[in-house]
């Protein structure tokens, strides 16, 4: 197979990297199939194994600065970029870094597969749109002061598995598949991770996964903590703090609702006042109703329902105090003054053109998605996971992993899942912030009480009363709204695992099938 990639540093280091292996360590395509070959591309990621061990020391304290260990020391944080502006990141071609985008999926009995590679001329964002790792191996020890994290692209001893590198039958999964794209839907309905659509709200929850991804028959999932562990992780690893708003905010307060001041007919745009237009930007999405209705909630329909997630793509000025937005939609529309325009969540590909670690234009003005390791997140809602949930048991709170979804079901936990400890936070009602983080059963989670924004893992945490009875699903990340509460480690634990709305998606995952033992 003869790729023609893209010049660029990723690649460039990556050709060095491969300079000399031979056709016969090249992926191999099966015209038959559509598919690659899965030992062929486990080879071709072993020829580029550095054999190194990667390591973070995360104190338990207040601190937010972590130390690098082991070959990550002396290694200088990324520099994130920005669209005309990439980023500068060392860690590139590090062989526990290494990362592919490709298309494919994952069969019934959870193993991934690749229909194409970023370069072979068959790759398309349009198409689902994963990133592709090699497996990897971690060790996690805690001592009274630290939790040290180190990684690894060759199993070192002491190391197991990463979370989810083991598959229900025991075999090691050929490479890792994360979705690079939040949940969306095709005409059909059909879950996809593709580029330039609108993210998937307003039905989808924990107990709406299950049926949404077909989840029992399938090797399909919402998000599950494998996904999140492994952002986590390399983030950990390479900006060495617990704080990651300090680097990355995400789309967390980017709330502006406007009334229309022009009325036109048959059109694609709507004009407000200069003050609105001047907080909106270009490249994001927004929703607009006939605010029929006395409250502005975008979670009602007459706020949305003339489009809902439409792309701003240019701002005119009309005159001083009036700006016409303009969106790319299919069908023109009517408008009145009546009307209500919102931001909404950000549409899926907002990071495409940024090389490298960043955001579109700012990683740090709360209003822009971010990607990290090609992996696009925070665009302004929750993500639910599909094998998390919170029990409020009357007397405390235990969080639940479940390592293989095609058990998971509606309204709890199936018999199979794994207790990782209490869900941290104060007895009554109210927020938690943590002091660090540490990995059971696959799930990265807080620990600690005490901290806050500015300290500690500097991510809020929301719980329910202790005595409350019921199980409540994980909501990942933020929304649009919640400023520094948000952020990588940040969990909404109020809802009920039913619970829908405009501000709470997801994203497929390929990797909620697994034995549970990272052995």
């Amino acid at each position: 197979m003869d790729f023609n990639f893209p010049r660029n540093e990723t690649l460039e280091r990556i050709a060095v990297a491969l300079e000399g292996m031979g056709a016969s360590s090249v992926p191999k395509f099966n015209e038959e199939t559509g598919r690659y070959d899965n030992a062929s591309i486990a080879a071709w990621l072993a020829k580029m194994r550095d054999g190194k061990n990667y390591g973070v020391s995360i104190p338990k304290g207040s601190s937010t600065a972590c130390t690098k260990t082991g070959a990550n020391a002396g290694i200088a944080n990324p520099k994130p970029g920005v669209i005309g502006r990439a980023a500068v990141d060392p860690y590139v071609g590090h062989g526990a870094f290494l990362f592919f985008e490709v298309n494919g999926g994952v069969d019934a009995d959870g193993t991934p597969y690749v229909t194409a590679i970023d370069g072979d001329g068959r790759f398309s964002r349009t198409n689902d749109t994963w990133i592709m790792t090699p497996v990897l191996y971690t060790l996690e020890t805690e001592t009274d002061d630290a939790v040290n994290l180190t990684v690894s692209d060759m199993r070192q001893p002491g190391m197991k598995r990463q979370p989810a590198a083991l598959l229900p039958n025991g075999a090691q999964r050929p490479y890792m598949l994360y979705a690079k794209y939040a949940l969306s839907v095709d005409a059909d309905g059909k879950p996809r991770s593709v580029s330039g659509a609108p993210v998937k709200t307003r039905s989808v929850s924990h107990d709406g996964g299950v049926s949404l991804m077909k989840t029992a028959t399938t090797g399909d999932a919402l998000k599950v903590a494998a996904d999140d562990w492994y952002v986590k992780a390399m983030f950990l690893l390479k900006y060495a703090t617990k704080n990651s708003q300090s680097v990355f905010t995400g789309c967390t307060a980017y709330d502006v609702t406007a009334t229309l001041t022009l009325a036109e007919s048959n059109t694609t745009r709507v004009v407000i006042a200069k003050d609105k237009a001047d907080q909106i930007l270009v490249g994001s999405a927004m929703m607009l109703g006939t605010h029929t209705g006395d409250s502005t909630d975008r979670g009602y329909s007459y706020n949305c329902d003339v489009f809902d997630g439409a792309k701003v793509i240019k701002k005119v000025a009309v005159d001083d105090s009036n700006v016409a937005i303009y969106f790319d939609v299919a069908t023109p529309f009517n408008t009145a003054t009546t009307y209500q325009l919102a931001t909404s969540p950000w549409n899926t590909g907002a990071c495409d053109m940024v090389e490298g670690d960043g955001s579109p234009t700012s990683c740090t003005d709360s209003k822009q998605p971010f990607v990290i390791q090609g992996i696009e997140q925070a665009l302004g809602m929750y993500e639910v996971f599909g094998n998390v949930l919170i029990e409020y048991t009357g007397s405390g709170t235990v969080v639940w992993v479940n390592p293989d979804t095609k058990n998971e079901k509606s309204g709890g936990m199936p018999d199979s899942a794994l207790s990782v400890g209490a869900f941290p936070g104060p007895a009554g009602e109210g927020w938690n912030y943590g002091l660090y983080p540490k990995t059971v059963h696959g799930l990265m989670m807080q620990q600690g009480t005490g901290a806050s924004t500015s300290v500690g893992i500097c991510d809020g945490n929301y719980k329910v009363a202790d005595t409350t009875v019921g199980w409540r699903e994980w909501l990942s990340l933020g929304l649009l709204w919640y400023g520094g509460n948000a952020g990588l480690w940040y969990v909404y634990g109020n809802y009920g695992t039913g619970v829908t709305g405009w501000h709470i998606g997801s994203r497929r995952s390929a990797n909620g099938r697994s034995r549970g033992e990272a052995a």
